[in-house]
């Protein structure tokens, strides 16, 4: 059976032997991932980045994709690490393309966020401090940023959940500029991610989550009943919405 590697070269080779130019996959990657068929957008971007592996708009993309594709599949924790890890090392080599790219930004922070999920404690504490500046770059650049106020909400719910002792563990690596995090803030960064981004229910999704943990659940209900509703059809949408079913049924 051909591996996955001689197979993406075939494909884009044929793609480019029928007319189709970088130009023109480039833009096919972006409405696909605007669509949010992940799985067919990276395949693209990774045959454009194998052209041109030096193409910030190919750098940030392809990395932002390897995360995100990877991440839903839920492989064994060693094969979701080997893949962060390049959409690790994609978004730094983006970064010093372009430090002034927000979506470089944003890449890099949701590569940390998905190495962080099979890191050690220590290393979730370290690593939590670079990627909330990399979301404070990403935003400060593009402040309509969904994707990016959509960390920032984890973000912010994670630090709210903490207990005492891995709040003095984040303190002492902050300093007096640790936030004091609140679901309330949580809240605040979600609902922004869904205003500029009112289609995508994995935003309505975690409003849910964080209005349960308030113990606002008649607020958790009305964001999952909106998800469950929606006519939604990216690569995530069942899987989205499968979580959604779940918290309904628990908090009936």
């Amino acid at each position: 059976m051909l591996n996955r590697a001689l197979i993406l070269v075939i494909l884009f080779s044929w793609n480019l032997a029928i007319g189709q130019s970088s130009a023109e996959l480039y833009k096919k990657g972006l409405e696909l991932r605007a669509a949010r068929h992940y799985k067919e957008a990276l395949p693209i971007f990774e045959g454009l980045l194998k052209q041109d592996s030096s193409n910030i708009n190919y750098l940030q993309y392809t990395s932002y994709l390897y995360a995100k594709v990877w991440h839903d599949e839920a492989p064994d924790a060693d094969k979701a690490t080997l893949y962060y890890n390049k959409a690790y090392y994609l978004a730094k080599k983006a970064l010093r393309k372009d430090s002034t790219s927000a979506e470089a930004h944003y890449a890099f922070a949701f590569a940390i966020g998905v190495l962080n999920e099979n890191a050690s404690h220590k290393q979730q504490i370290a690593n939590a401090k670079t990627m909330k500046v990399e979301i404070d770059k990403c935003l400060a650049i593009e402040p309509h940023h969904s994707g990016a106020y959509h960390l920032l909400g984890r973000w912010y719910r994670k630090l709210a959940e903490l207990g005492s002792i891995e709040r003095f563990a984040m303190k002492a690596l902050y300093g007096s500029s640790l936030p004091e995090a609140t679901y309330k803030d949580a809240i605040n960064a979600f609902e922004k991610a869904y205003i500029y981004e009112p289609d995508y229910i994995l935003h309505q999704y975690e409003l849910a989550v964080t209005y349960h943990k308030m113990d606002m659940n008649a607020d958790a209900k009305i964001w999952l009943q909106k998800a469950l509703h929606a006519n939604y059809t990216g690569d995530d949408a069942a899987d989205t919405k499968a979580k959604c079913q779940k918290l309904l049924d628990e908090i009936k």
